[in-house]
């Protein structure tokens, strides 16, 4: 599942508000070290400059106070009698040291004159409580700061984010068809007004397209019934003539079948165009009889497909309530593309509920399976020169009019070995 932009909004701006945080968080402990360090070290130096005056004017004494101990070795003698944190040091020496509970800052230097080895000691116990403490405020400020971070962030990205749910929620609610309301354009934003600018254009150049579209379908619809009219009353003149041969009368009933198909077929495709839905059209038909019919108009059509079809009927006499129209055409349209893509044999199997069209040749594209199991409405399956081929374009249909039935259209096989469809339908009748 994709994260919306809301959250990666919020996740970003709250990282940058953290890494914000974190770095003036280190910067704040690296100056508040390196100042205490720099005055705690200012203060021992200047502790060592004063005994150093005192031990050349020989008034020097070693010293321990409560916070500062002072300490000089003359050459020549053990460091033993100093106390252990002095002892065995590499001068000059400057660090901090833990002795039990107790935090020194320990400095040594050797002295010229008189000649010997100076040391201090100065307690820092309570200034290091002190920077525990100011560690853990700062601790707190920094959770405190992400916290206020993380509903600023929050807060920002819906802020940032309210125009564009308003932008998407109104392109989602556009519905296509010849009438399109046009969306807003008063965003503050120009982005957003240019974005919106844009869908707009593209709705009004969709109209026209629409508009285009229907245009063309009446004139279709009027361009081709009008042959297929001619055609029928010249066919009903030669029959009232009763002038022709046996033969000639079954030769005149083909093509008055023919000519019926062609009509019911311009009828389907018309309405398809339309994305009407024909339900007056509907009626219960023999799956069995419309399998046979279109498998003999194929073969009384193209001499090369006579005998190559084999039909299985596993569940006989099965009654559905469709329109037969696009059923034949469903039915002519897999057939022929199995008959076309094999000098094999086809098998078509009608199992309960279901209908099986297999070939034995080399197997679909896969960019052509891909297009007929996307979900959702079907693509246009364009083929290597950019056109329709009589595969694609039959495919296409197939699919349309699985769509328009209600029916499920599966690819149950297409490799090397052959290419099954399987046409799943509801036993309504």
């Amino acid at each position: 599942m994709k994260s919306s932009l809301t959250a990666r909004l919020v996740r970003t701006l709250f990282f940058l508000i953290a890494a914000t945080t974190a770095t003036s968080m280190f910067i704040v402990e690296v100056f508040v070290n390196d100042v205490e360090d720099t005055i705690l070290r200012l203060e021992l130096k200047a502790e060592a400059e004063y005994f150093t005056e005192q031990l050349q004017q020989g008034r020097f004494q070693n010293l321990k106070t409560a916070q500062l101990e002072a300490v000089f070795l003359p050459e020549g003698e053990a460091d033993a009698v100093m106390p252990e944190y002095f002892q065995s040091l590499s001068l000059p020496f400057s660090r901090e040291i833990e002795v039990g509970q107790t935090t020194l800052l320990i400095y040594g230097e050797q002295l010229e004159a008189p000649d010997g080895k100076l040391f201090l000691a100065k307690d820092i116990t309570i200034m290091e409580s002190r920077e525990n403490l100011v560690l853990l405020v700062l601790m707190g400020v920094a959770g405190l700061m992400l916290l206020i971070g993380f509903f600023v962030a929050r807060t920002g990205a819906q802020y940032l984010i309210r125009p564009f749910r308003k932008l998407t929620h109104q392109v989602l609610n556009t519905v296509p068809g010849s009438l399109m309301e046009q969306i807003a354009t008063d965003y503050r934003d120009q982005e957003f007004c240019d974005i919106a600018e844009a869908f707009n254009r593209f709705l009004f150049a969709l109209e026209h397209h629409i508009e285009r579209e229907k245009s063309f379908v009446k004139l279709a619809s009027h361009e081709l019934r009008t042959p297929l009219a001619v055609m029928s009353g010249a066919l009903n003149v030669l029959e009232q003539r009763q002038s022709l041969s046996a033969a000639d009368q079954k030769t005149l009933a083909r093509i008055r079948r023919a000519m019926q198909t062609m009509r019911d077929d311009t009828e389907v495709l018309l309405e398809l165009a339309r994305s009407e839905a024909p339900e007056g059209n509907a009626r219960t038909i023999v799956l069995q009889e419309i399998v046979q019919n279109t498998i003999d108009d194929l073969e009384h059509g193209n001499s090369a497909y006579s005998g190559r079809i084999t039909v299985c009927n596993d569940s006989h006499r099965t009654r559905i309530k469709t329109q037969p129209a696009l059923v034949r055409m469903l039915l002519r349209n897999l057939l022929q593309n199995a008959l076309r893509h094999t000098h094999a044999g086809v098998e078509v199997r009608m199992i309960k509920n279901k209908i099986s069209v297999r070939d034995f040749g080399p197997g679909l594209p896969s960019k052509i399976t891909e297009h007929l199991s996307a979900i959702g409405a079907p693509r246009a399956i364009i083929s290597t020169a950019g056109e329709f081929s009589n595969t694609t374009f039959g495919l296409l249909i197939v699919r349309l009019v699985c769509e328009r039935l209600g029916w499920n259209l599966e690819i149950a096989q297409s490799d090397n070995k052959g290419t099954e469809f399987l046409i799943h339908f509801q036993n309504s009748a």
